[in-house]
């Protein structure tokens, strides 16, 4: 029995309504833009693309997130939420998910 780590993650294999962990570089990186909110206000919103050479996955910052990645940089998403955005793959970090730099 093996106690190494969990089996390697692509973004091929990333699927709507699960929470993964896996590594990427950022492809892209549109500016950050000001969204209004429900509640009142308005929250910083930046949106780009992920590929690790399985497959590219459309990614979203929010609030203090959008100054977290660069374009280019190699990094490790944590506990990523994907979900489904206008018929493709999203993945976020929602309540839990965070940003690790590989």
């Amino acid at each position: 029995m093996s106690t190494g780590s969990p089996p390697k993650t692509y973004i091929s294999d990333l699927r709507p309504g699960r929470v993964a962990t896996f590594e990427a570089v950022v492809a892209t990186l549109e500016p950050t833009r000001e969204v209004d909110q429900r509640s009142g206000g308005t929250k910083k919103v930046r949106n780009g693309l992920l590929n690790d050479g399985t497959a590219e996955i459309s990614f979203v910052l929010w609030g203090d997130e959008v100054d977290l990645v660069s374009q280019g940089e190699r990094i490790r998403i944590v506990e990523g939420w994907v979900k489904d955005y206008k018929g493709r793959p999203q993945v976020s970090l929602g309540k839990t998910g965070r940003i690790e730099k590989s």
